[in-house]
């Protein structure tokens, strides 16, 4: 049988508590400390990635308003270029506007000095014609008095036809 002696008995209780003591202050302890500084490492880690996530969110909100300020520019830039441009194409279609009449009024007024300028020169041309008739008809009475009679009564006759 087994038999239990008490002084081997204590002798392994204390070489326990030893190899206790020192697996605790020369295994544990180092092993805890380098555990905690990992965990430190990995919590600072963590934390540096949550900044940097934090700074990335920052800048990306940044970058999407520069972005929509961006586009709303271009939109108010579009409008005002539209609305010059729209400007310079009424001027444009006013002046043409303006120049077309102006060429309209000199054609018309172009049209009646010649128009004037014709019935003169027929004017002219009917009153030599009557002159001439009247110096076949009168003979060899000329005057002064009679031309101008027989021009007035033409013209008198030319009138009343118009």
């Amino acid at each position: 049988m087994l038999s239990v002696d008490p002084f081997n008995l204590i002798c392994t209780v204390v070489n326990l508590l030893i190899l206790f003591v020192a697996l605790r202050i020369f295994l544990f302890k180092p092993v805890q400390k380098i555990i905690a500084e990992r965990q430190a490492q990995a919590d600072a880690q963590l934390n540096e990635a949550a900044a940097r996530q934090k700074e990335a969110e920052s800048l990306k909100e940044q970058y999407t308003s520069s972005m929509a300020k961006a586009e709303e520019e271009k939109k108010q830039l579009l409008n005002t270029a539209r609305k010059d441009a729209d400007e310079q194409y009424q001027k444009i279609v006013e002046k043409a506007k303006a120049q077309a009449k102006q060429i309209e009024e000199r054609a018309v007024a172009d049209a009646q000095n010649q128009k004037n300028r014709i019935l003169k020169n027929t004017e002219k041309e009917i009153a030599d014609m009557v002159v001439a008739a009247a110096e076949k008809m009168v003979g060899t009475q000329s005057g002064a008095k009679i031309d101008r009679s027989l021009y007035d009564e033409f013209l008198g006759k030319a009138g009343e036809e118009q």
